[in-house]
Order: C-alpha cells, then structure tokens, then sequence
C-alpha cells in the first residue's frame, strides 16, 4: 500500500504543468502589493528583474519550523541543510553557508553561524513577519559574501511606520510529535502618544530527540562500517542527542514623525542543542552539544527630505556580541568560539515615484562591517582573526514604455590576517512588460567574493560536522558570471512563473572531499580541502498555481504544481558536492473564509551524480496535509493550525547535509498551533 500510494501521488503530479512552492501563493493583486525590502529600491517582487519573493502571513505560520532552514526548505530554489531540530541552515540554489548571507530588517546577522553548518541561525522563525529570499547573487545590495542569495527576515523590532492603532500584537503557540516539541512567542506593539512607539518581543522552544523512521546510519554508512571492520551505530527509533532548546526576546523604541523616523532595540537569543552523529571515538553514542548566547543592538532610522534630489535616506547600524561553546560529555568547554561583530550601512534614494511615467530611480551608499573571531580549545580549527570590509554601491534604473532597465555595482575591499584585496562586482537587468498580465526578465551579473577566514585557514578536526577541514592561505577572488532569465504571468484567477538560471565560476571555492594522505591524521575522520577550480551551476525554478481552480459549495478548489532542479559541475564536468537533487511536487487546498484543507507530495530524486568520495542519496517522497480555522475571538481572528508531516514515514536523507548518513529527517509526525493577533 505504501508503494502503491506513492506511485499514484507522482502519477497524478506528472499530468500537470510543474512548478515549484510548497504554500499557495496569494492572488495577483495581493502579490502586487509586497513590496520587497532586501531588493535596492525596494520595489514589489513582480517588478525586479532579480528573482525574489515573500513568505508571510498564513502561509508563513504553517510553515514555521524551529530552525529557518526548516522552514525555507520546500520553498522556490530552496533547500537546507540538516542538524536536528533546530540547527538547520538555508541552502540557495546549490549552494549553502558562507555563499547565503542573513540578515534581520536589512542588518547583518554578524553571527558565526555561517562558519558551520551545525550553527543555529540567531533567529527565531517565530518572530518573523516576513522572509524576503532573493536567489541569485545579491552581492550589491549585501556584499561580496552574498553570492549565492540573500535572505531577510522582517520582524516589528522597530517600528518606523506610525500604528494604526494604540496597541497590536500577536500571540502563537506550537506543539508536535516529532521531536516532542513546544514553543510559544509574541509580541506587542504600543503607541505612546503622538510620535513614540514601543515594541517588545519573546520566544521560547524546546524539543526532545527526533523521532525518525529506522536507523540513524543510512545503510551505506552501516555497510561501510562493516567493510572496514569498524563499530556500527544501530541505534532506531530516534535521532541520540538531537535534543535542543531557545529562548531569546528583545525590546524596541521608535519615534516617527511626518518626514523622518529613527529607532533603537536590544535583544538577546540563547540555545542549546546537541548534534548527532559520532562521538569521539567511532561507534560511541554522539555526544557534542553546543551552547550559543547572542546579544545584538540596533539602530534604524530613515529620512525623507522636503527638497532636493535624495527622496529617502536610510541608516542602519549594528552591534553584535556572539559566543558558541561546544561542550564536553561532562560539561566542561572544549572549544570556544566567539565574535563581536559591528555594521554600518547608508543608503540614499533618489529619482522619481515608482511607477512614474519614463521615471529613472536610483540608490547609492555605503557599508563598513568588522568581525572580531576569536578561537580557543583543542579542538579549534580556526585562527582568531579580524575580518574588515568596505564596500560602496550604486544602482540606477529607467523606464521606457514598458520595458526597464537595472544597471548596478559595487566596490568592496577586504582584510583578513594576511589577506587584503578588493573586488568589482556589477549588473544589468531588464524588465519587459508585454502585456499587463506577463512580463519578461532579464539579469545579468558578474561578482567577485573574497575567500573568508574558514576557507583561508582552517586546519584540524572540526568534529560538530565529523570531517578534518584544511584550508589554503593562497585562495584568491573567486568570480561568477551570472545570467538569469523570468517569466511572470499572473492574473485574478491563475499565476505562474518559470527561472532559468546559468552561473560561470572562476576559481569557485569550494569543500572538496580528498583522499587522506599517509603522514595525515585526521584522528578517524574524512578529509575535506578547500579549493579552487572553474565550476558551472545551471537550473530552472518552475511554478503553476490557480487557487480559484473549481468553486464547490464549501470553498475554492485550488491546484498548485511546482518543481525545480539544480545541476552542478567543474571545469571536468565532473558533478561538484553537496548538491541538492530534482523535486516534483502539486498540492491540493480547499480554501474558504473559516478554514482551509490542504494536500501535498513533493518528489525528491535519487542523488546519483555525485563527487568524488562523496556518498549518493536515495530520493523520497514526503506528503503532508495540514488544515486551518479561522475563528474570531474578542472581535479578532484567530489561526487554529494541524499539519501532518512524513505521512508515508519515509527514511528521508538531505543530500546537502553534512551528516546525511548519521541524521535523517524526522518521521510520521502532527503538529497543531493557535496564532491570535490583535
């Protein structure tokens, strides 16, 4: 029965036209007004010539999982890498850490996080209002580092807009199965007379061991194992110290007026979370948790003149003070990493309204960024180091008619211990709009990206991920030319969009596993280097969806197919690593004013084409089903949410992980929620 309902669910899928979201997507109009903050000119997502989009509102919070990750993973160009519950870091378009930049309102993280994939993202899906995700290289807007996209999670920390009302907020709780896990958050925004406004904010999760389908070493792993006369794990049933908990809130004051507003917020995040796979010795029971405490200040402010040419001025600065201790069976502190990172960024502006006729808009600034890292403990792998860049940006944009044209680029110099350069990054877009319901796009990219301290000058064990890292302190600027090809088509009733996309690298670095040399030991464990080479990176992002498909008498039938598919290869054409295979997917919703039913599958391919002394990964197919009530409570609506997730309790394995073969993903599982916003 299990085989049979899976092979019914791809028959079904494959009659349609593909696409590629896991949540249906608002209408038209709607999508009109989403304006996208993390593009220059922050314009909505259908009139950019870079491919970009928002998740938010109800499909945002039956999305919501406890890592960003996680919660991104089924979206458009999307996948993630796979710690446990919480430690789950996004994956662009086949490429993942230092290459995803994330930001928090338009600031840098500043964390560690992309130093490592077992590094929890510093922040709360719960808090979240929206996440901008732009695909592609964002190097002008973010920097060099952002080259292979950019992600944006907008939160009310500050808020610059003057509130409608005395006070809102919103209040969510979750539960689940599949790590017996909890968590509640919420936030409160109040106006304190006519220009003061204050907003506080707090969240709280905690999660047991996963509950997964069979065992936690895939059986290549086990039969490696076997192979070389080594200890098995056997262990079912549950992911072993996958176990995790965050908590983190923060406060902020604005003050706005007709013209201009400014404000400040403080916060904090802390968690503590164990990583799975092997412990010190191989066969042990894994046994490596990680403690990380996170203090951040922020400051926002916008201006908009009264005269002259410069229509808005934004400042945004950031301060932030991250510790990550990997912690010993005992409890005692192995390895200590910690950063004190800061940011500067103004950006001005300036040109006619949007959407004027035969207007020219533009934007130029600046942004300063220092990262203090410092390493301590045997098991450090990095060098403490001091990582400085400045950057100025320009980007410029004119209307003919129907058609738009981007231009933009951007300077930025970087030190880093014995490495000083700088880099030239720059690009051209177009934007053509053949009928009121279809535009074409077109963009064009070259980007320079620095190589950072980890790919310069890792060397030793770094046991959270299980492999020995060396890195090479003669790494120059790697390059990409990039081009990027849209289709939008939307109107009230139906929408769709198709992304072909082809990257160039010169000199592309990369983790590469390598045979271990004899007079190496890297102490049981497999041997990655960081190199460079040419690499090439092609794929297509493909979406269909009508939410109106069919009226019956209890709601809107609606449809939505989706798919997207990356390939990868070096200068050899041989397959590069890590990379995500083909998806296929539909779902079904019925959808009216007090609830809505919704039914997806989403095919995974087998990863056959892999690199060398790379593992390959067999596909899966997850289908889930969630429902929504929309009550009202004291005159205000309320989301009452259950999904089920893995319903076929596949053994499902990411191909991006490091740790694929010691942590799948988690079972057969329900989780339930309230949201109530007021």
């Amino acid at each position: 029965m299990h085989s049979a309902l899976r092979l019914l669910l791809v028959a079904t899928m494959s009659g349609t036209p593909l696409a590629l979201a896991a949540e249906p997507q608002a209408k038209a109009e709607d999508l009109q007004e989403v304006v996208i903050t993390a593009t220059p000119l922050r314009k909505p997502a259908l009139l950019t010539a870079q491919p970009v989009f928002s998740l938010g509102g109800e499909s945002l919070v039956r999305q919501r999982s406890a890592s960003l990750g996680d919660t991104l993973a089924m979206q458009p160009g999307l996948s993630a890498s796979s710690f446990g519950p919480i430690a789950s870091r996004p994956i662009i378009r086949g490429q993942g850490g230092l290459r995803v930049q994330t930001y928090q309102d338009g600031g840098d993280t500043l964390e560690a996080a992309a130093l490592s994939d077992d590094h929890a993202v510093t922040l709360d899906p719960l808090l979240a209002e929206r996440i901008e995700v732009v695909r592609g290289p964002a190097a002008l807007m973010f920097g060099n580092a952002a080259a292979a996209g950019a992600i944006n999670v907008v939160t009310p920390r500050i808020p610059l807009e003057r509130l409608e009302q005395t006070l809102r907020g919103a209040l969510e709780m979750r539960a689940g199965t599949a790590a017996e896990e909890r968590s509640v958050g919420g936030h409160i925004a109040v106006r304190l007379g006519e220009h003061l406004q204050f907003h506080a904010d707090a969240h709280r999760q905690r999660s047991e061991d996963l509950h997964i389908p069979g065992f936690a070493w895939s059986s290549a792993a086990r039969a490696d194992a076997v192979a070389a006369g080594e200890p098995v794990d056997l262990s079912r049933g549950r992911l072993v110290n996958s176990a995790g908990e965050a908590d983190g809130g923060g406060a902020g004051l604005a003050w706005v007026g007709e013209r201009h507003a400014f404000g400040l917020s403080s916060s904090r995040y802390d968690s503590e979370y164990g990583l799975p796979g092997l412990g010190e010795e191989a066969g042990e029971p894994p046994d490596i948790r990680l403690s990380m405490s996170q203090r951040r200040d922020d400051f926002s402010g916008q201006w908009q003149p009264s005269s002259g040419g410069i229509r808005v001025l934004r400042l945004r600065a950031s301060r932030n003070d991250y510790e990550h201790l990997e912690l010993e069976p005992s409890g005692d502190i192995g390895t200590r990493y910690a950063q004190l990172g800061t940011e500067l960024r103004l950006t001005a502006e300036h040109g006619d309204a949007l959407g004027a006729a035969n207007g020219s808009r533009g934007a130029w600034g600046m942004q300063v960024r220092k990262l203090d890292f410092d390493a301590e403990g045997e098991e450090a792998f990095l060098p403490p180091s001091v990582t400085r860049n400045s950057g100025l940006f320009l980007f410029q944009e004119r209307e003919f008619g129907a058609l738009t044209l981007e231009a933009g680029a951007r300077y930025e110099y970087q030190t880093v211990l014995d490495y000083s350069a700088d880099s030239l990054s720059g690009s051209l877009g177009a934007v053509w709009a053949a009928r009121e319901d279809l535009n074409f796009s077109l963009q064009m990219a070259s980007t320079e990206r620095h190589p950072t301290a980890t790919e310069l000058y890792a060397d030793g064990p770094h046991l959270a991920v299980q492999r020995y890292e060396i890195g090479d302190d003669s790494l120059g600027t790697e390059t990409g030319r990039s081009v990027d090809l849209g289709l939008r088509w939307s109107t009230s009733e139906a929408s769709a969009s198709l992304n072909l996309f082809l990257t160039d690298y010169n000199r592309y670095i990369y983790a590469k596993p390598s045979a271990i040399p004899e007079e190496l030991d890297t102490e049981g464990l497999p041997l990655i280097r960081y190199v460079a080479g040419d690499a090439r990176f092609t794929g297509v992002e493909v979406e269909w969806s009508r939410p109106q498909w069919l009226q019956t008498g209890v709601g809107a039938l609606g449809l939505r197919v989706f798919g997207d598919l990356v390939r990868a290869e070096d200068a050899a054409g041989e397959p590069m690593p890590f990379i995500p295979p083909h998806r296929l997917g539909a779902e079904l919703s019925l959808d009216s004013r007090r609830m809505r039913i919704g039914l997806e599958a989403i095919w995974h391919d087998d990863q056959t084409r892999v690199a060398d002394d790379e593992r390959s990964t067999a596909g899966y197919t997850m289908v889930n089903v969630d429902l929504s009530l929309r009550p009202t409570l004291a005159g205000r609506e309320v989301l009452l949410f259950v999904r089920g997730s893995n319903l076929l309790d596949e053994e499902a394995r990411r191909h991006t992980s490091a740790l694929k073969d010691y942590a799948p993903l988690a079972g057969r599982a329900v989780s339930a929620g309230v949201r109530w916003t007021f």
